[in-house]
């Protein structure tokens, strides 16, 4: 694939978004899995356009999640916008699913047999502008006071319906989970779990560990089921409460 530098400066910039915050400017709310779009010269890597629309292609509700949650805070939001069929952000490089071949069984044509260059490309395009925006807002002159990671997960995984409503994920540093957790449990609107629907802890995932445990910043990944936030009425709801809650755990920090 032939792309011009003109073209891949546009890619660029059109991948990250950054709204500052004000009271709690160093509260980061990092969405990584908040953007659909594929850049134009990969042709939506060859999908019909419905299928980006999935949480293969995205995380249903996160990115209006992630904004109403830091709009109430007054914290700052950081929104990958490329779908993590193109990259996922949250996956280290080498990890077979940063650019994963299928959905579920269902071939992703434009990533079959992704070569080194292209690769390298796609890094360069969806995960260096994120990295530099974090790098800037949680570990500029005023370093971040906590790093947050927005996410939403689908009620039914293959046979599995899934019971849990809102998930804490954490390894090696609690100092933000415990009493994260405990204020969710504490406002009562939603069940929270440690670790669920999946556990940090057996997962190594990237961004929180390059972005919160590396550099010693306290860290944590919220999952929120997706049918929770799936209209205005509903986010408005669940951000009151994550809004709320974060404020309450950021204060023992």
């Amino acid at each position: 694939m032939i792309i011009s530098s003109d073209e891949i400066d546009r890619y660029v910039k059109d991948a990250v978004s950054v709204t500052p915050g004000d009271r709690n400017a160093n509260i980061i709310l990092l969405c990584e899995h908040g953007g659909r779009r594929v850049p134009a010269a990969w042709n939506n890597l060859g999908l019909p356009e419905a299928f980006l629309d999935t949480h293969f292609g995205f995380d249903i509700g996160s990115r209006n999640l992630t904004m109403a949650v830091a709009a109430k805070l007054g914290a700052t939001a950081i929104v990958s916008e490329y779908s993590r069929l193109f990259l996922d952000y949250n996956r280290k490089q080498n990890d077979p699913s940063c650019i994963r071949p299928d959905m579920g069984g269902i071939p992703v044509p434009m990533n079959l047999n992704v070569s080194g260059d292209e690769r390298e490309l796609r890094e360069r395009i969806a995960r260096r502008p994120v990295e530099t925006a974090m790098s800037c807002w949680a570990e500029g002159d005023e370093p971040a006071k906590a790093v947050i990671s927005i996410h939403s997960f689908s009620p039914v995984w293959e046979t599995v319906f899934r019971t849990c409503q809102v998930g804490v994920m954490w390894k090696q540093d609690g100092r933000l989970s415990s009493p994260l957790i405990q204020a969710i449990r504490d406002i009562g609107v939603y069940t929270v779990d440690d670790n669920m629907p999946y556990s940090f802890k057996e997962n190594d995932w990237f961004t929180l560990v390059r972005h919160g445990i590396a550099v010693g910043v306290p860290n944590a990944y919220i999952e929120v089921r997706n049918d929770l936030i799936a209209d205005a009425t509903l986010v408005e709801k669940a951000s009151k409460v994550l809004a709320t809650a974060i404020e309450r755990a950021c204060m023992s920090l």
